[in-house]
């Protein structure tokens, strides 16, 4: 019998009707598997949101099976990284980093490695020891601008480059010095979930506080919203198995002293990023999506060009205003991928290298 917790979440025709997953993304349908397969639906709160499940199996007992195994590898997770709970593996890191040399998990050693390679070739526009900003700016409460001293001396304990990761364990020479979960702990417990689930053999669909993942399934329709009206639909992207994660600042803004305070800072700066719109990004994992929505809201279209253009294998959707109208920026991969749905919105592609752009559909297509 399956635990009370996981009751049936019923999707079937919502789907039709845009349900918003997130802030910039709904899920209309995916490409339908074949009748054999019986799928399972499944939601429970978890990680300060909503968890969605689809699984598809042999059996209903089979797909959710693999259900349970997807939601428990996510819980496990949030054991192990969530710096809300003082618990978890990563806020007794912080607490004893300090300290001298720590081992980390085996998988918390993983996740943390492919932060901080992300960190690095992003410059650090992502960067998982933002900690220090995200308390300076009291992110987690009701919102505070720092004063100039506090926020030259907070930078001073921010920086990738600080620690020092070997063979799983971790050192940094930088007094207070905090990791922070946020920019890439959803995608972590996603691709756990993948991992639990993919020797079953079965497919997957997942949906974790706004970031999708995908496996064994053709193709998602994902409609993409407008930057500041979360309940309309500007386009209907096609996506193939992966992870899509979205960044921006509408749902989570806060106004502080007659000011915007945007949740999503600049770790070279200590500054909360420019709000030009919106952000999405395609990956083959979820980890890599959920770091990179972060660092391409902070670099911002142009600045993201070059980064673009070397990762063929990341495929992105800048939202961006331009007045009252949008454009949606792409990279060359997505053409034929993506439909807006106002004549007046307008496409263009980012950057038109021919290699890039052949590499890039290779991977795409799978």
């Amino acid at each position: 019998m399956l635990p009370h917790r996981l009751e049936p979440l019923v999707l079937g025709v919502r789907l039709l009707r845009l349900r918003t997953l997130s802030l910039f993304l709904s899920l209309l349908a995916a490409n339908p598997l074949p009748a054999s397969q019986v799928p399972c639906h499944r939601r429970v709160g978890v990680m300060g949101t909503f968890l969605h499940v689809t699984t598809w199996g042999a059996s209903w007992e089979e797909a959710c099976h693999a259900a349970e195994l997807a939601i428990g590898a996510v819980e496990a997770s949030e054991r192990r990284l969530s710096t809300w709970r003082q618990d978890s593996e990563l806020a007794q890191v912080n607490r004893d980093l300090a300290a001298g040399e720590i081992t980390l998990s085996p998988a918390t050693c993983r996740e943390l490695a492919l932060a901080l390679a992300w960190a690095a070739r992003t410059g650090g526009a992502f960067d998982p020891t933002v900690g220090p900003l995200v308390r300076l700016y009291d992110l987690r409460g009701s919102g505070r601008w720092p004063e100039p001293g506090e926020l030259t001396a907070t930078l001073r304990q921010v920086g990738h480059h600080h620690l020092q990761l070997s063979q799983c364990r971790l050192r940094t020479s930088r007094p207070g010095l905090q990791l922070e979960e946020g920019g890439f702990g959803k995608g972590a417990a996603l691709d756990a979930a993948l991992a639990a689930v993919a020797p079953l053999g079965v497919a997957l669909r997942l949906e974790l506080g706004g970031q999708v993942l995908s496996f064994g399934v053709p193709r998602l329709s994902l409609a993409l919203a407008h930057p500041d009206r979360r309940q309309e639909a500007v386009a209907i992207w096609e996506v193939p198995p992966g992870s899509v994660a979205t960044s921006g600042n509408s749902e989570r803004g806060l106004r502080v002293g007659g000011r915007p305070l945007g949740h999503i800072l600049d770790p070279r700066t200590g500054l909360p990023a420019p709000d030009f719109g919106s952000v999405a990004v395609w990956a083959p994992d979820g980890l890599t999506a959920d770091a990179l929505s972060t660092a391409l809201f902070v670099l911002g279209p142009r600045a993201a060009t070059p980064l673009l253009a070397q990762h063929p294998e990341i495929a992105a959707v800048f939202l961006v205003r331009e007045g009252k109208r949008l454009r949606l920026q792409v990279t060359p991969q997505l053409r034929g991928s993506i439909r807006p749905l106002q004549p007046k919105i307008a496409l263009d592609v980012l950057f038109g290298r021919e290699r890039a752009e052949k590499q890039g559909r290779q991977r795409w297509r799978g």
